[in-house]
């Protein structure tokens, strides 16, 4: 009976890298999920053609948190900041791996949709979205990650300047830039 392995050696943690995280970072990893899992979907959403992928992508990033939730240092920043930049090369990896097409059908954007009162104020709404999706795909990924940080996510510049790594006066500019752009492509599809 000594050679057979003990109910006591099969609920001991393993050394290194598969041992579990200490015992308040699961609660974090779900607070934090709690607290930003809507507007990293948000973000996500805004750069995929499918609430099915945005669902997926999300869920690949929190379980990223989770799994890595006892590395965060707070000394290093906010975990917004941390969990934006885990759903920043989430996405990345997630778009590289699947190469997406920049235009995304509004049929799709199902969940981004409005609850407008009549079906004409509707129809009306969803060609504005499509003209406005339309446009943001043919701008570059920089002014794409900037504008869907701030609208997409709802962030405020202070809090995309800190996921971006920039000052907050570089975000505004280049959000500002990048919506003169925006604006530029849809006036030029109106015309």
């Amino acid at each position: 009976m000594a050679d057979q392995p003990q109910l006591s050696d099969l609920t001991t943690p393993l050394p290194g890298p598969l041992s579990s995280p200490p015992e308040d970072a699961p609660g974090r990893a779900h607070d934090w999920y709690e607290t930003y899992g809507q507007a990293v979907y948000s973000y996500v959403r805004f750069h995929l053609p499918s609430a099915d992928a945005a669902e997926d992508v999300t869920s690949d990033t929190f379980l990223k948190v989770f799994r890595a939730a006892d590395q965060y240092d707070a000394a290093k920043g906010q975990p917004r900041t941390w969990i934006f930049r885990i759903a920043q090369n989430t996405l990345r990896d997630h778009l590289r791996r699947s190469r997406v097409r920049r235009h995304v059908s509004l049929g799709t954007m199902r969940d981004l949709a409005t609850d407008a009162p009549s079906p004409e104020e509707r129809l009306l709404w969803e060609e504005q979205v499509a003209r406005l999706l339309d446009s943001v795909s043919e701008l570059g990924e920089s002014d794409r990650e900037v504008i869907s940080l701030r609208y997409g996510s709802g962030m405020d510049t202070a809090a995309v300047a800190e996921v971006l790594g920039l000052r907050e006066s570089a975000v505004r500019t280049r959000l500002w830039r990048a919506l003169s752009r925006l604006r530029a492509l849809m006036e030029a599809a109106e015309a």
